[in-house]
């Protein structure tokens, strides 16, 4: 009788089997350590642009002016120096409107990008990117929050977003339904749901 080395089908299904429950598992394990390290990126971004709004009103003794709808302006451009971009401020025209706005205006400095609401935006159908962060001032702008911009809002990046107090969560946000939110000229971002 002669010794076989070949594998039985038999032996081939379960192989195959067994390779294919790992990959079951091996694909929500990757998505999801995709999904926490956009999120990462998308924390780190609001929290310096925290600190950038607090750099500018310390320098200033304000904060940024809010900004007239569809037009360029607001807390977004006028931080841009305290994010390294002032190459990129001194092309900005204010007040100039949104479709007119150069072409280097149309995608924001990735530091105002959120991996997660880039993916969930695709096209928005605006001209220009629409913002991922909203500036959110007390009524006598003597201090502030940041959040993620909720998802039914779609405002351009440069006309600086901003919010009523109280009026963000209330929204749907990017990230598990909630918000990242850095407070003023506090250390740290935090997670706060959506408010039903």
């Amino acid at each position: 009788m002669a010794n076989r080395r070949a594998l039985t089908l038999v032996e081939m299904l379960v192989v195959l089997v067994i390779v294919a429950a790992l990959i079951g598992l091996l694909v929500p394990a990757v998505q999801s350590a995709r999904r926490s390290a956009r999120e990462a990126v998308c924390k780190n971004n609001l929290h310096q642009l925290n600190l950038a709004v607090a750099a500018y009103a310390q320098a200033h003794k304000r904060l940024p002016a809010p900004n007239q709808a569809n037009k360029v302006g607001g807390w977004t451009i006028e931080i841009l120096p305290f994010i390294e971009q002032s190459n990129l401020e001194q092309h900005v025209t204010y007040e100039v409107a949104i479709e007119d706005a150069p072409e280097l205006l149309l995608r924001p400095p990735t530091i105002f990008r959120c991996p997660i609401r880039e993916a969930i935006d695709g096209r928005s159908g605006l001209s220009m990117m629409p913002g991922h962060y909203v500036l959110v001032a007390t009524d006598r702008r003597d201090s502030f929050s940041l959040y993620d911009v909720p998802l039914e809002i779609a405002i351009p990046w440069a006309a600086g977003p901003e919010m009523e107090p109280h009026s963000v969560r209330k929204l749907v946000g990017p990230h598990h339904d909630g918000f990242f939110s850095a407070h003023g000229f506090q250390q740290g971002v935090y997670f706060e749901p959506h408010e039903e």
